[in-house]
């Protein structure tokens, strides 16, 4: 954001030199001078022997102190220079909103990554709780000799692992809060609570011609793109002018020993021969012109494709979320099961574990689809450029 917003400054800069090309300039000078000049020598003869013109004269003194004037009053080249900076300056503030939707955007995606680590942290801590609760259930069943000594063995191991798994689970959430400091410019001893969860409101459903429309009226980079290509003309229009006659005035008022003398008029400046500069200019401004025109279209192109990607992942992530839910239903209900098969000695404990495992592996799925979910909301705002004021 510093950075565009000095790009900003830097175009600002480039107008204002601009405009000063169209302005009046003044300027003053005070001179003082000890002079010995050879009338000869500035062409001074006469062919009249009665006057003689002498070789040397001076030394003498002049006092001048003057004010001069420039102005160019009509330079249609230097007009549409200074509408092409301007228009630059449009397409710089342009930029810097089209950076600040690129910051949310990154941000947001932080922060989704953030109650993801959050959600895999209370996943691993609820695997652990049932994997502490099937050494219970296994340590009880061998203390009454009902149970042996593989199976509590084997319980350990499962508890190890999903211990493991959450002091896993616990370093990512650390490294993702990390990142998010870092993008957020805070002190690096913060510690952030995020708040909400990953399973937000639905999307609105929208269809690919609502987001395009949306995407021409609010996204930065097709208004930077058409100030871009406005600048673009004016400077191809500017190198076509530079043929034009153009018109400057001038002028001076000033002492000289005692004397008050001035200097008034205006010069018409018509270009004849440049050795090919102006042409040149000119192939420049259309080769831009036509590059500016050639990213206009592929930056519909790009946009149009984001927008029916997001969609598509909207589409198969919230599909793909129902089926994780129904999964965690299933995986709860065979893990109940089981538990009670093996209470009651009908089973081992290995098919407690494998229904520990498949519980496991839903919860981790849902967790996963509500993540892709949020990040295809994100996608699909920014595509749109309205991920500064979409309500995530």
């Amino acid at each position: 954001m510093q950075i565009s917003q000095e790009t900003e400054q830097f175009s600002s800069s480039r107008y204002t030199e601009a405009r000063a090309n169209l302005l009046p300039n003044f300027d003053g000078s005070v001179a003082e001078q000890n002079q010995t000049v050879n009338p000869r020598a500035l062409g001074v003869r006469f062919e009249n022997p009665a006057f003689v013109v002498p070789n040397e004269v001076g030394p003498f003194y002049t006092f001048d102190a003057r004010i001069h004037y420039n102005q160019n009053l009509f330079n249609l080249s230097g007009i549409r220079h200074l509408q092409a900076t301007r228009a630059d300056v449009r397409a710089a503030k342009r930029e810097t909103d089209s950076v600040r939707e690129q910051v949310a955007g990154h941000v947001a995606r932080l922060y989704a990554a953030g109650l993801r680590a959050n959600a895999e942290v209370e996943v691993a801590k609820a695997n652990l709780a049932d994997a502490e609760s099937l050494l219970d259930l296994a340590s009880h069943r061998a203390s009454a000799g009902q149970g042996t000594e593989l199976e509590i063995a084997r319980a350990k191991l499962g508890v190890a692992r999903n211990r493991q798994r959450e002091l896993s689970a616990e370093t990512e959430r650390t490294r993702t809060q990390l990142e998010l400091i870092k993008v957020l410019h805070l002190d690096w001893s913060t510690r952030l609570r995020l708040t909400g969860d990953l399973a937000g409101t639905p999307a609105q459903t929208v269809t690919v011609d609502e987001c395009i429309a949306t995407a021409l009226s609010s996204r930065a980079e097709f208004k930077v793109q058409q100030e871009r290509t406005e600048s673009a003309r004016l400077n191809q229009s500017a190198a076509q002018a530079e043929r034009m006659p153009s018109l400057a005035g001038y002028g001076d008022y000033g002492v000289l020993e005692g004397v008050q003398t001035h200097t008034l008029g205006a010069a018409l400046r018509v270009p004849l021969w440049d050795g090919g500069r102006m042409g040149s200019d000119r192939r420049q401004a259309v080769s831009q012109m036509h590059q500016e025109q050639i990213r206009a279209k592929e930056l519909r192109n790009q946009v149009e494709l984001e927008i029916r990607q997001a969609l598509a992942s909207l589409d198969s992530t919230g599909q793909q979320i129902t089926v994780a839910e129904q999964a965690i239903a299933v995986a709860e209900g065979e893990l109940g099961s089981a538990r009670r098969r093996y209470d009651a000695g009908v089973t081992n404990s290995q098919e407690v574990v494998d229904a520990q495992t498949q519980l496991a592996s839903a919860r981790n799925d849902r967790v996963a689809a509500l993540f892709n979910y949020a990040s295809a909301r994100i996608d699909l705002a920014q595509a749109m450029g309205t991920v500064v004021k979409a309500p995530f």
